[in-house]
Order: C-alpha cells, then sequence, then structure tokens
C-alpha cells in the first residue's frame, strides 16, 4: 500500500465481505479538491479500520496508445490541469442478470457486495468498466466509437 495517498471523503460506497469497503471519493477527509491523479483514480478499497489497501489502477487497452496523453493535451490547450474523467458511480449486477438500479434509474449511494456479482464503474464520459474488487483493476470495456456522431 502507498502510505502516501491521502485519506478520502467517502461519497458512495460498496460493502464488502469481512467489513471491507469499496469507497467512491468526491473530496478529501481534510476537504480539498482531489487532485488531478487522484480524480482520476477516485475508487478506493478500505479494510474494517478505515486503512487504503489499493486505489483503483484503470485498464484502457481497448483504446489507442496515447489515449489518455491526447485527452490531457486537449484539456491543457483548455487552460485546465490535464483531463478530469472521474467514475461517477458503482453498478453492481448480480449473477441472476438484475441490479441495483432504482426505480428512477439511478444508483443507491450505499450497496452491498455478494458473491457471484460484477462490479461495474461508470466514467464521466460515457466509459464503462468492470472492477476487479481484489486487484484493484478497472478494465475498461467500452465499446468504441462511444458517442454516434
Amino acid at each position: 500500500m502507498n502510505r502516501s495517498i491521502k485519506k478520502p471523503k467517502i461519497w458512495k460506497r460498496v460493502h464488502l465481505l469481512h467489513g471491507d469497503l469499496l469507497a467512491l471519493a468526491s473530496v478529501y477527509g481534510d476537504g480539498s479538491y482531489l487532485s488531478l491523479h487522484d480524480i482520476n483514480h477516485i475508487v478506493y478499497r478500505l479494510n474494517a479500520q478505515g486503512e487504503i489497501l489499493w486505489q483503483v489502477q484503470r485498464d484502457d487497452s481497448n483504446h489507442p496508445p496515447g489515449w489518455w496523453d491526447s485527452l490531457h493535451r486537449h484539456a491543457r490547450a483548455e487552460g485546465l490541469d490535464g483531463a478530469r474523467e472521474p467514475f461517477t458511480e458503482f453498478l453492481i449486477e448480480y449473477a441472476d442478470g438484475s441490479n441495483n438500479k432504482t426505480p428512477m434509474e439511478t444508483r443507491p449511494l450505499e450497496d452491498k457486495w455478494v458473491p457471484g456479482c460484477r462490479i461495474w464503474l461508470r466514467g464521466s464520459a460515457y466509459h464503462q468498466y468492470i472492477l476487479d474488487p481484489d486487484t484493484g483493476i478497472a478494465k475498461n470495456v467500452t465499446k468504441l466509437p462511444v458517442r454516434p456522431w
């Protein structure tokens, strides 16, 4: 574990077995805004004591090489510090094909993982990832092109 990771303020959570928690952060625990790196790696796994076990790592191998570099270059040309593409929510897909969407098509702020379910992460720019809760690797499974226009 990287002990230099600043503790996040939990916004959305998924309870795992044995008291572990998947957390989607909005800001740091002290209320300060997330850094460019941390906003793009906004999912954490915490143990029952609240210690960070991992911070999500993206696998965007379904995109062309240099995809993130070009996103950052475009954002910097617009005066930003880089591309901020945070994950926005967890979607739990159960083994029977059902999921945790509410009748209003939203996802709850808090949910529970059960064996055999799949955890989807929705990105802010239409991207879909499948999260391995053991390793912290989020595999981008977005079908390209994302937008038809």
